[in-house]
């Protein structure tokens, strides 16, 4: 007869509580709409729009379409391709971007500094609105 050990289940109990909570921590938004003006960023911003296909605690990465569900399993495992860029907070800017209240496969348009060409491209956020189809 095989004896089961209570310490494992209490182990495993406590890494699902943990889990569910970060789950949770993550869904909720830190913080209070912030109103914004265009006028307080600095000179040389740039606009990007796209569809938001993957979201880490600090950067989104965005596409010029949405992603279906295949294309997340096989984007966390290769990349999400050339037409992706990965979006990163401003330091300067983070207590008004929101990266929380954004959803898989939402249109946004991302006011940013300048494209750095690595691989991915990347580029930091001053400012985050998301895009209201008319649809």
């Amino acid at each position: 007869m095989v004896k089961e050990n209570p310490d494992f289940k209490r182990v495993l109990l406590a890494f699902s509580l943990l889990l569910v909570l970060i789950v949770i921590l993550n869904a909720i938004p830190l913080q209070k709409s912030t109103s914004f003006d265009v006028a307080e960023l600095p000179d040389n911003y740039i606009v990007i729009e796209g569809y938001v296909v993957s979201k880490q605690f600090n950067s989104i990465w965005l596409a010029e379409e949405p992603i279906s569900f295949k294309g997340v399993i096989v984007g966390a495992i290769k990349g999400y391709g050339v037409d992706r860029i990965k979006i990163s907070k401003n330091k300067d800017y983070k207590d008004i971007i929101n990266f929380g209240q954004l959803k898989l496969n939402q249109q946004v348009r991302v006011y940013c500094d300048y494209v750095r060409e690595s691989n991915p491209p990347t580029s930091v956020a001053f400012y985050v609105v998301l895009v209201e189809n008319s649809d």
